[in-house]
């Protein structure tokens, strides 16, 4: 195996859509986080009820899906996510 192969990062992954997808929110607090997911989404978003705190209580970070048809849409979300007040990271 040739450990020192270049990445090319402008590879797209292959997605059948329609499909569900996953996002992991971090956010200040849990209420931030249920906040951006119910401004972003519609009835049809899954919450995890697992959540994970950070060691020193500053974070909270949650997991939902939901069933996107396209890309556009399952770049949207993520977008709108990272734009609502309280949230440090989408992934």
């Amino acid at each position: 195996m040739d450990n020192n192969k270049e990445i090319d990062i402008n590879i797209k992954p292959q997605i059948d859509f329609p499909c569900i997808w996953n996002y992991r929110i971090i956010g200040f607090n849990k209420e931030f986080v249920l906040n951006a997911i119910k401004n972003v989404f519609n009835e049809n978003v899954n919450i995890s009820p697992i959540e994970h705190i950070s060691s020193n209580g500053k974070y909270i970070a949650m997991n939902c899906s939901i069933e996107v048809k396209t890309d556009n849409e399952r770049l949207g979300y993520f977008d709108c996510l990272t734009k609502q007040d309280g949230i440090i990271m989408v992934i």
